[in-house]
């Protein structure tokens, strides 16, 4: 098992069951906090100051492609790896253009997410 690093990740997505499976499966190499919605979120990252934010597109309310606008507009640095169970080309194309790092579909490939946080956090 590798040692945790300090880097902050921040899951979002309004299934709570993706979330708590996230969780468990990184803990060990992340800092993990987990927001339930895109309001959530936006006080997760004020306080939490995450790295990257691994973040679903399609939730009620706030949505991630209107979340991910946001935070590219407020905090540049923030490295988005969006995800959705139905990831087109054109709708990553656009998660791209809004200013997502990496786009992956559900349900995730838990080596393919690994490589994803760690190509932004070398950023």
């Amino acid at each position: 098992m590798s040692e945790k690093s300090n880097h902050k990740l921040l899951v979002v997505d309004d299934n709570r069951n993706h979330c708590e499976l996230v969780k468990q499966l990184l803990e060990d190499s992340y800092d993990i906090e987990i927001a339930y919605g895109g309001e959530e979120a936006i006080s997760k990252i004020y306080n939490f100051n995450p790295a990257v934010i691994l973040l679903d597109i399609r939730m009620p309310r706030l949505t991630g492609d209107e979340l991910v606008k946001m935070i590219k507009a407020w905090k540049p640095e923030i490295h988005v790896i969006m995800a959705s169970a139905n990831l087109t080309p054109e709708l990553k194309e656009e998660c791209m253009q809004n200013g997502a790092f990496d786009c992956i579909s559900k349900p995730l490939n838990f080596e393919h997410l690994k490589e994803a946080i760690q190509k932004a956090l070398n950023q």
